[in-house]
């Protein structure tokens, strides 16, 4: 009966903590799972991981090196369930695992300080060892709570290089504690050397937290400083649309002066029945006229100088254009859309430039569907982007003052709830941007 007991006990403990791994890292992807709902795979996670904790307590007093079954199966429930880059994944795998095995190694060697007794804590079925796991969940409820402000959604989202570095702390310390862990259990050491290992086992803990919210921090920074700069840039392009508002606005009202010149002439020379003279008259001026050709018009003047602007000269490099757009522009600022359609034009003009002069060509998509605004860019291009570059990094010198076109463009679609997708049709480059439309244009 009291077997029976004990084994429930354990169990029930085993559930405890598997449940604060579970919810952690699902904490950690924001709830966000590709299949049943979230709280359906925190159930499975849950159960799985406790038969997983139970059958290695069978097995061993303590797992050492065994103990990476755990982060396989952490990684492998992450892949299965939650949405996220496999870096994270990889990472909060880690990092899972150490906090559930440091935080039983601390917490075992703080109790047999108290009760003067180490194996019993792990083996035998004492009141002891009942100490044990209550005060070990605890604690790694309370880690668990604190490592979640760091790791909760996307407020940990590093780069290659920062991955790198958290990772390369994290295994480093995971198997200098478990060597200390080792050594604790297996040598004849006396309570200053106990002593001695515990602070170093804490000492590598708080170095992984330290070294985990340093990073942490300066990736935020470097996040702040970039988006500093795209709001620059954008900026920039705003005042520099505006101003292309303008020298339209005034190259309108010269036109129309200079038609009505030209009306009064020809009107001159056709009632003297000067008729070649008017027809030589009208070709003269006619490549003047045609220059100032308005290509589109969406019903939105800075969207249509944006627009008129970029595919006239567009037009002037040998680019085949194609346009079909739509007047319900409604619900996006018509800062945003000039940023927007500015950036994906350029990009689509100086890559289209590259090609043949046969083969240049860019399409424009505007259309609209529901609450939703959908813009799309076709150009050719010589060779695959995508294949040499998929970051669609800046290929320039000056990277600090060039490479801000996509990020501007990601940064408006994600302003508005919208998606960026970039792919490739054979020798043709696609950039395809969706908006959902406010209720009403800001």
């Amino acid at each position: 009966m009291q077997s029976v007991l004990w084994f429930l006990i354990e169990a029930a403990a085993n559930l405890c903590e598997s449940f604060l791994c579970v919810h952690f890292i699902i904490n950690s992807f924001d709830g966000k799972v590709k299949v049943l709902s979230s709280r359906v795979v925190q159930l499975i996670g849950t159960l799985a991981m406790t038969t997983v904790v139970t059958v290695l307590n069978k097995m061993t007093v303590y797992e050492g090196l065994l103990g990476l079954i755990y982060v396989l199966c952490f990684f492998v429930f992450e892949i299965i369930f939650l949405r996220g880059t496999v870096c994270k994944k990889f990472f909060i795998s880690i990092l899972t695992n150490i906090c559930l095995i440091s935080t039983a190694m601390l917490s075992g060697n703080i109790l047999s300080v108290i009760f003067n007794n180490h194996l019993q804590l792990f083996s035998e079925q004492t009141l002891e060892r009942f100490a044990y796991m209550i005060f070990g969940i605890a604690f790694a409820a309370y880690i668990f709570t604190i490592l979640s402000r760091f790791t909760y959604g996307n407020r940990f989202s590093l780069n290659i290089k920062e991955w790198a570095l958290i990772l390369s702390v994290l295994l480093i310390s995971s198997l200098i504690i478990a060597a200390i862990h080792t050594n604790i259990l297996n040598g004849n050491i006396n309570k200053e050397q106990l002593y001695l290992l515990m602070l170093s086992e804490l000492g590598l803990i708080l170095i992984n937290i330290i070294c985990l919210y340093i990073t942490s921090n300066l990736s935020e920074t470097h996040k702040r400083e970039e988006h500093l700069l795209v709001e620059k840039k954008q900026n920039e392009y705003t005042q520099k649309y505006a101003q292309t508002v303008k020298e339209q606005y005034e190259q309108t009202r010269r036109l129309r002066h200079d038609m009505k010149q030209y009306c009064t002439v020809l009107d001159g020379l056709i009632v003297d029945k000067k008729y070649d003279e008017a027809r030589a008259f009208i070709s003269e001026n006619y490549k003047s006229i045609s220059r100032s050709e308005v290509v589109v018009d969406v019903g939105n003047d800075f969207v249509n100088s944006i627009l008129n602007a970029k595919l006239t000269l567009a037009k002037s490099l040998g680019i085949e254009v194609i346009c079909s757009v739509e007047k319900e522009l409604s619900g996006i600022e018509s800062a945003d859309l000039c940023n927007l359609l500015g950036n994906m034009l350029d990009n689509a003009i100086e890559a289209a430039q590259r090609c043949e002069l046969e083969k240049r060509s860019i399409e424009l998509n505007i259309s609209s569907v529901g609450n939703r605004l959908n813009i799309a860019i076709r150009n050719s291009i010589i060779h695959s982007v995508l294949k040499e570059n998929p970051s669609l990094a800046t290929s320039k010198p000056d990277k600090f003052e060039h490479g801000f076109g996509i990020k501007t463009i990601k940064t408006i679609a994600e302003k508005y709830g919208g998606t960026t997708d970039f792919y490739e049709d054979n020798l043709t480059f696609v950039c395809r941007v969706e908006l959902q439309k406010s209720a009403k244009e800001e």
